[in-house]
């Protein structure tokens, strides 16, 4: 009875763990558009910190959990999402390149 209760314990938190992490890498997409809003093309490794910098901020806990190496490989897939997403959308392309809607 007792493996039981904490086979469901660990799998709730397996859960919420797995759940949070996913929502980080989502947000990771955000913070690598600011980081290009901010910093332009051609300046990957200070995307990359500038990525870091706002994720402690807003996830100082899981920051602290995870090795650079792995959230400097989330930032490198969080970039391949947000370049498909300029290359598919008008709206995210002017967003982040700073376009004027009157140029187009």
């Amino acid at each position: 009875m007792i493996i039981l209760i904490v086979a469901v314990v660990v799998a709730i938190i397996v859960t919420i763990l797995a759940l949070r992490f996913s929502a980080f890498r989502n947000w990771l997409v955000f913070a690598v558009s600011e980081a290009e809003k901010a910093l332009g093309g051609g300046t990957g490794k200070l995307k990359l910190r500038y990525a870091y910098n706002i994720a402690i901020k807003y996830f100082p806990t899981l920051t602290k959990m995870i090795p650079f190496s792995l959230f400097s490989a989330m930032v490198d897939k969080a970039l391949e999402t947000m370049r498909l997403m300029i290359d598919t959308n008008k709206a995210i392309s002017n967003v982040i390149n700073n376009k004027d809607k009157d140029r187009e």
